[in-house]
């Protein structure tokens, strides 16, 4: 009496597409986890104050170059946008970490944003034409900042308002929707897997063996 026939089972299109669509999210999730840990961020020792106040700001994960023939750009803070007046300049250290103190400018009470931007200037192909000037990644970094008035009420502990990119969600946003996808693709794949082992199972219970003889 001769030995069972092989059985092959052969995943279906669906049960394949599923797991190279979990696979596909899960290099999408390392992705965007990488992206979370490289975004500039800034900090204020207060949210608020009065127009000539003494305000310390911080800010880390700034692009530093690693080719000395590459100088590291300097990260300029700027106040009311992109384009606004510069309140201070500095370069960041082999950290990408910058300090530095600004005063509050006379303004009216409102609440107002300070731009911390580090722009690369890029030769553009057309020698004719300005270099262009490039965000470095993950820049710039933003926070606001409200002006009170004399009466106005000032914090009695530092909080600091942090904001990053230009309309980007801020970290723990990002760190938020990599923990959903992650939950999704996990999902994806154990689903995709489980309907594999079970087409597999079903298949060699309905099939009969064959024997030779």
């Amino acid at each position: 009496m001769g030995l069972p026939a092989r059985r092959v089972v052969r995943p279906t299109l669906a049960v394949v597409a599923l797991l190279a669509l979990g696979g596909w999210a899960g290099a999408l999730l390392g992705a965007t986890a990488l992206a979370c840990t490289n975004l500039a961020t800034i900090s204020l020792s207060s949210p608020r104050g009065r127009p000539g106040a003494t305000i310390a700001l911080t800010g880390s994960s700034f692009q530093v170059s690693r080719n000395p023939a590459l100088p590291t750009v300097a990260v300029v803070v700027r106040w009311r946008g992109d384009d606004g007046p510069v309140l201070g300049e500095m370069v960041p250290d082999r950290t990408g970490t910058v300090s530095a103190t600004f005063t509050v400018p006379d303004e009216r009470p409102g609440v107002y944003v300070i731009v911390a931007s580090q722009r690369r200037a890029v030769p553009d192909p057309d020698p004719a034409r300005p270099p262009r000037m490039l965000d470095e990644f993950g820049t710039p970094a933003r926070a606001s900042f409200e002006v009170v008035g004399p009466n106005g009420p000032l914090p009695r502990a530092p909080v600091a308002d942090v904001s990053v990119g230009d309309g980007e969600p801020s970290s723990i946003t990002l760190v938020a929707l990599t923990v959903v996808f992650g939950a999704i693709a996990l999902a994806i794949f154990a689903g995709g897997f489980a309907a594999f082992v079970y087409q597999a199972r079903r298949r060699n219970l309905s099939v009969p063996r064959s024997w030779t003889q």
